[in-house]
Order: structure tokens, then C-alpha cells, then sequence
């Protein structure tokens, strides 16, 4: 019998191509290929198309995504991210198909009330698990951790670097994020006033940069500055290895994927000291630094310059990383997982839910159009009571 899986992820494919992020998915979604077939059922994708590993099958409407899940019969549905993606699984169930939610984020918006009624719940950290538990009693989920292939992102030799002669005069700080109030980018371009002028920043990430450059500006520091919407996975590690320090003091984060792999290729960190950072990053002030006043850009600028001027350096957080999240670890951890996933038959509370959120998608713009009926043809309907 063929294990097979079916994922809906949060964003469509094709999003992962235009991140540079597409040519580890089919080991992201096919751990150790424990799989022998993997369907993406995604009412986001606009083409069928065979890639990456994936079946990629695009459905127009529920019934069209029931037909095909039951014609597959997966070991059971993956959804990713605690909002639309779990929503539209546990809404449009198949009798005996566990769903599985994947949650990467701790922002409460991010986590919908149908989180409760996934089979299984797998968490990037243990910050996630205390904000389920907190805002929606959920007090099953796994912690999974995020996967880093050790091997690529690992320490370069300068001279192997492309990038070494391109910033040769120059010290930089990286940060690599989208463009989002979570990663606290201003803080960062703030805090090159409190740095000689030969430390540039270079922000990596997609999303509107415009804010960030008028930032700039008005600081005088915009010719410091160097915007790239999108590197290929692969060459990030030379990102990583060409840099003085990673700085990115992010206001909250499911797991940061960033950090640990800066971490594999030791790279030094400025960051905040938060959950979960303080999970995996050790604040030795040798290779990392945990900001508490992580929105102060002159206690930014200090916490870099301490790491940039020092030549001390240790392999402590690296091998922490090796140990915890290396992309081998990871994928025997959640073959495991899906190996003791089972199907959890649905109480009341499930059925209520449904029926709420049935009432508010598909039925309530239907009773305010009852609703908004002529007097007359309510006198002519009523007369037929």
C-alpha cells in the first residue's frame, strides 16, 4: 500500500519560486521521502503540474477538493499555518482523514479557532505550544523545530566568497526577513547612525522597502544601504559567511529560520533576547547577543559593535544547531510524527463550530438578502403562512 500525503500549504506554490525558496520542497514536504506520492489540493494554485516532488492539483471549490481527497485517501491531510489553510481542512473534512496543522507563527490572528479540531498539531518551537495552550486550550501539539541542512550553511573560506571582494572595504550587517513590522527593520537602519561609515546594511527579503529608505533618508545614511528583494536559497550561505553580523531584533517569531542558519555558518547574532531565540541561541557575547531593549537603535548599534570587534569565536551555537535542527534530525522526528497520527472522531463542539462557520461563509449573506426583501413581498409571502 502506497503512503501517500496531501498538503495545502499557506501560499502557492509558485510564491516559493519567486522567494528563491523552491529547491529544498520536495524534502520540506516529503521527509526522508517517506511519502511515494505528495498532492498539493489548494484552491491558490491556478495549474495542474507535476514539480518539486509535488502533484500539484488546483481546486476550485470544496467539492472539487473532497472528490480528489477521497479518490487519493492520504494518510492524511497537512495544512500549513493556523488560519486559512486549517480552516478550509477542517471545514471541508473526509470521513477517517486525520488533518495535521502546522504552526510556524505566534501571532494569535494567525491561529484560527478551527485549530482545535486538527487531529495533530506540529509546532516549530515551544513558544507556540504556551501560546496554544493560552488562547485555544490546546495542550496536544508536538514540537517539530525547523530543519537547516548543517552541511550547506557552514563556514567558507573568504577567498571561496564572491562576495568578499564586492564588500572588501566594507563591514556588513545583514538582515534577512520580509519587509514587515515583525522584523523591526527600522530599528536596524536607525542604529547605522551610531556606526562608522563603513558599515553597510543589506536587507534581503520581499515587501514594500519604501518605508525603510525614507528611514534612510531622513537619518542621512541611505548611500549604507542595499536593498535585495530575493537571493536563491543556495547562495544565502554567502550572505551568511560575508557578514560581520546577522542583525535582525524581531518583535516575535514562531522559530526564525534565519538565526539558525546564520548559526550553522557562524555567523555572529545580534537579535532579541526572546522566545524562542533564547531556545537555540546562546547569549555567550561571543557569537550571539540577546538585546533586551531591542527597539533602541544605539543599543543595537553597541550590541554589533561588540561582536564585529572581537575576533573571538566558538562553535557552541553551531553545534547546538547540528544537534537539534539539522534537516536529518528534523525529518526522523516528523516521519515519527506522521507514523502515530490517527484519526480523533469529532464531538460537538466540532459540529457547532461547523455549523458557525457554515452560517457565516455560506449562509448569512443569503438571510440578509431574505432580509432586505420590499415590504410588499413580505406581506405577499407572509399571506401564504
Amino acid at each position: 500500500m502506497k503512503h501517500k500525503l496531501v498538503v495545502i500549504p499557506s501560499d502557492p506554490i509558485q510564491a516559493y519560486e519567486e522567494k528563491g525558496t523552491s529547491s529544498w520542497l520536495e524534502e520540506y514536504f516529503n521527509p526522508n521521502s517517506f511519502f511515494d506520492e505528495v498532492y498539493v489540493l489548494s484552491p491558490l494554485e491556478k495549474e495542474a503540474r507535476d514539480v518539486y516532488g509535488l502533484k500539484i492539483i488546483p481546486c476550485k471549490n470544496p467539492k472539487e477538493y473532497k472528490r480528489h481527497l477521497k479518490n487519493i485517501n492520504p494518510l492524511c491531510v497537512r495544512a500549513y499555518g493556523g488560519y486559512w489553510a486549517t480552516t478550509y481542512a477542517n471545514y471541508n473534512r473526509v470521513a477517517n482523514i486525520p488533518v495535521v496543522s502546522s504552526i510556524h507563527d505566534t501571532n494569535e490572528k494567525l491561529l484560527h479557532e478551527s485549530l482545535k479540531f486538527s487531529d495533530e498539531v506540529f509546532t516549530m518551537s515551544n513558544v507556540i505550544n504556551k501560546v496554544l495552550d493560552k488562547e485555544l486550550n490546546i495542550k496536544h501539539a508536538k514540537v517539530l523545530g525547523n530543519r537547516v541542512d548543517t552541511a550547506k550553511f557552514n563556514k567558507l573560506e573568504e577567498s571561496s566568497n564572491p562576495l568578499a571582494e564586492q564588500f572588501k572595504n566594507k563591514k556588513v550587517i545583514l538582515h534577512v526577513g520580509r519587509k514587515s513590522a515583525q522584523k523591526n527593520i527600522e530599528t536596524v537602519v536607525k542604529s547605522l547612525v551610531f556606526l562608522e561609515n563603513d558599515y553597510v546594511l543589506v536587507l534581503i527579503g520581499k515587501g514594500d522597502v519604501q518605508p525603510y529608505i525614507t528611514i534612510a533618508k531622513e537619518y542621512k545614511v541611505e548611500d549604507r544601504l542595499l536593498v535585495i528583494e530575493k537571493v536563491e536559497n543556495e547562495a544565502l550561505v554567502k550572505w551568511y559567511n560575508i557578514a560581520k553580523v546577522l542583525c535582525v531584533p524581531s518583535r516575535w517569531e514562531g522559530f526564525g529560520l534565519v538565526f539558525a542558519e546564520a548559526a550553522s555558518c557562524k555567523t555572529k547574532i545580534v537579535t532579541s533576547n526572546i522566545a524562542p531565540m533564547t531556545e537555540y541561541l546562546l547569549n555567550d557575547k561571543v557569537m550571539n547577543i540577546l538585546v533586551d531593549k531591542y527597539e533602541d537603535p544605539k543599543i543595537i548599534a553597541q550590541a554589533i559593535l561588540e561582536l564585529a570587534n572581537s575576533n573571538l569565536s566558538n562553535n557552541d551555537t553551531r553545534d547546538l544547531i547540528i544537534k537539534n535542527f539539522d534537516k536529518k534530525i528534523i525529518a526522523e522526528r516528523e516521519v515519527g510524527y506522521y507514523k502515530s497520527v490517527s484519526y480523533q472522531k469529532k464531538n460537538i463542539d466540532y459540529k457547532i463550530w461547523y455549523i458557525k462557520y457554515y452560517y457565516n461563509k455560506d449562509f448569512k449573506h443569503k438571510v440578509k438578502r431574505v432580509i432586505k426583501l420590499p415590504k410588499r413581498i413580505w406581506k405577499k409571502l407572509l399571506s401564504y403562512l
